[in-house]
C-alpha cells in the first residue's frame, strides 16, 4: 500500500471523547436517543449523540462486584469531563428490529429500510470546514440482544491491507465507532473496522488527551461484522461506488477491563443494555487517506525485427505487476 502520511488534525471541541487519530476526516453531526414509544417495555434501546448532551438519563446499574485486585497506580478519580458543545446537539432515535437485520453487509432488508439515516458525516473540525470530499453515513437499530450499526462509504477506490485483529487499523481507510454508555466522555468502548472486515476493538478509560490509558486487550466479545463492497476491493484500474457494513454488537460486550477503578462508573453498570428512553452516547467517525497507486497496467508491445533480411527474435513482452495503491 501506498498512502503517504498526513499531519494530525486537531479534535473538534464538540466531539470531547474521540481520541488523536491521524487523518479522521469525517465525523457525524447527530445525535440519537431511544424512542420508548417503539418498545416494548421489558426490553433495552440504545441511544447516539454526537454533541454532548446538557443532559444524560442515569444508566440502569447492577450491584457492584467486589474487585479482587487493586491497582498500584491509575489517575485519580474526579467529576466527569466537562462538556462544552459549540454546536447543537440533534438526535437520532434508535428503534427497536422487531426482525432482526440479516447481516450480509447490503442493508437491503426490511429491517434497515425503516430506519432513517443519519446527517451525512461532515469534517471533524466542524461544519465551518468544506463537506468531506466523500459521503458517509450510519444507522442504528436495537433488540434485547444486540446493538446494531450500518454505515454507508461512497469511495471510488476501496482498499486495504490490514487483516490481523487489533491492528492498527486506521492506518487503513476505516469506519470507527465510540460508545460512551454514561455520556461523561470516560470509559468508552472504540471499534475500528476496514474494508477487508478487520477490527481494531478497545476500551479508554480516559481521553488520551486526558491521560488515558487506552487498552488493546479488550474485546468486543460476539461482535458480529458484515462488509459488501460496491465495486472491486484493491483493484486501482477501475472506479468503485464504495463500501457498506454492518456491525452487531452484543449487550453483554459493553464490559471493561477486570480493574476497580475509584470514580468511574462503568464496571458497576454491569455489561447492562440500556432501558428505553435511556440516552447512551455514541460517536463516529471516518478515516480517509490521501493515495495514489502503483504498477504496470498493461504489457509492454513485442518490438517488430529491424528488416527482413536476416532471422531477428523480439524482445519479449515485459509482463505487468499487479496494480496497487
Amino acid at each position: 500500500m501506498n498512502h503517504p502520511l498526513l499531519p494530525m488534525l486537531p479534535l473538534l471541541p464538540m466531539i470531547p471523547m474521540l481520541p488523536m487519530i491521524p487523518m479522521v476526516v469525517d465525523a457525524p453531526v447527530v445525535s440519537l436517543v431511544v424512542s420508548p414509544a417503539v418498545a416494548p417495555p421489558a426490553q433495552a434501546a440504545a441511544a447516539q449523540s454526537v454533541a454532548p448532551a446538557s443532559t444524560q438519563v442515569a444508566p440502569a446499574t447492577t450491584p457492584a462486584t467486589t474487585p479482587t485486585t487493586t491497582p498500584a497506580a491509575f489517575p485519580p478519580p474526579g467529576d466527569a469531563t466537562p462538556q462544552k458543545p459549540e454546536y447543537p446537539q440533534k438526535s437520532y432515535d434508535a428503534r427497536f428490529a422487531a426482525t432482526p437485520p440479516k447481516l450480509d453487509g447490503k442493508l437491503d432488508d426490511a429491517a434497515w429500510a425503516l430506519v432513517p439515516w443519519t446527517d451525512d458525516f461532515v469534517d471533524i473540525q466542524g461544519p465551518k470546514l468544506p463537506a468531506p470530499r466523500y459521503r458517509t453515513r450510519a444507522k442504528m437499530l436495537w433488540d434485547d440482544g444486540y446493538f446494531y450499526i450500518a454505515a454507508e462509504l461512497r469511495d471510488p477506490h476501496v482498499w486495504g491491507s490490514l487483516t490481523r485483529h487489533d491492528e492498527i487499523v486506521f492506518q487503513d481507510n476505516d469506519f470507527e465507532v465510540f460508545i460512551d454508555p454514561d455520556g461523561d466522555a470516560r470509559e468508552y468502548y472504540e471499534l475500528e473496522v476496514n474494508a477487508l472486515g478487520t477490527i481494531f476493538d478497545l476500551f479508554l478509560h480516559r481521553r488520551y488527551k486526558d491521560g488515558g490509558p487506552a487498552e488493546h486487550g479488550w474485546n468486543a466479545e460476539g461482535l458480529r461484522t458484515a462488509i459488501h463492497i460496491d465495486g472491486t476491493l484493491g483493484d486501482p484500474t477501475d472506479t468503485d461506488r464504495g463500501w457498506t457494513l454492518e456491525w452487531a454488537i452484543p449487550w453483554s460486550a459493553f464490559k471493561p477491563p477486570a480493574w476497580d477503578k475509584p470514580g468511574f462508573g462503568e464496571k458497576e453498570r454491569g455489561a447492562a443494555a440500556p432501558k428505553p428512553g435511556e440516552a447512551w452516547r455514541v460517536n463516529f467517525s471516518r478515516v480517509q487517506w490521501q493515495h495514489n497507486w502503483e504498477g504496470k497496467t498493461a504489457p509492454r508491445p513485442p518490438q517488430r525485427p529491424i528488416n527482413d533480411s536476416f532471422k531477428q527474435t523480439p524482445e519479449e513482452a515485459a509482463q505487468p505487476e499487479l496494480p496497487r495503491y
